[in-house]
């Protein structure tokens, strides 16, 4: 829980670091005229806190329940048991039932958690923790907005890790070396949450609206 904590902590640091809030601030000149300026909202603790303790108290129970205790004794049920028995009698075909199992278990896990579990959990503990003022409403605004992207994202960064995190690593290391590979993801699940709109560029350009949790210090960002 502890480890697992201070990670979502370290990526929500790096996303704060490597893409910090910029808010427009509106100056009056001696001569009337209005003066833009860019300026940044600066490192929130209070936000690194609650990556924090999603990462502990929600993210890291649940993951141990299914990664360490649940998901290592699923078995491929297209291999019937008198098959299985075959296969273990030998190191080649057990090493290829081992592989069989994997690929099963890879494709539960990524079809089923990411999409129903924890994307949806990560959004609603991250917006609870804010208390926000009507955190379904934004729950939901959040779901409709990114969570098709995290998916697709996902399933860019972890099938291929976790192919080799099922078949390589040892059930009670699985996590640690999750953790680690999760440190880049956790700063981009932070950048997404904290970032409107994100993913409805136009290709050359990436445009999107920066949520700042305050209405009135919401702009639009143009990257070239």
């Amino acid at each position: 829980m502890i480890s697992t904590g201070l990670f979502f902590a370290f990526g929500d640091l790096i996303a704060q670091t490597l893409f910090p809030h910029k808010i427009i601030e509106v100056e009056t000149a001696e001569n009337g005229d209005k003066i833009e300026k860019e300026a940044y909202t600066g490192y929130v603790p209070s936000r690194t806190f609650r990556a924090l303790i999603y990462g502990s108290i929600f993210f890291a129970p649940i993951s141990v329940m299914w990664h360490g205790k649940t998901l290592p004794k699923i078995k491929n049920p297209f291999i019937h048991l008198k098959q299985r028995t075959n296969m273990e009698q030998f190191s080649k075909s057990k090493k290829r039932l081992h592989f069989y199992d994997t690929v099963f278990r890879l494709g539960i896990d990524q079809l089923l958690f990411p999409a129903f579990i924890w994307i949806p959990l990560y959004n609603t503990v991250m917006v609870l923790l804010a208390q926000h003022d009507d955190p379904f409403a934004v729950v939901k605004n959040k779901l409709e907005n990114n969570w098709w992207n995290v998916l697709k994202a996902n399933w860019t960064v972890w099938p291929g890790f976790q192919l080799f995190n099922l078949y390589f690593i040892p059930v009670h290391l699985r996590i640690v070396c999750a953790n680690i590979w999760a440190t880049g993801w956790n700063a981009f699940l932070s950048f997404v949450h904290n970032t409107k709109g994100h993913g409805k560029g136009s290709g050359r350009r990436f445009e999107e609206m920066v949520d700042i949790e305050d209405e009135d210090q919401e702009i639009t960002m143009i990257y070239d």
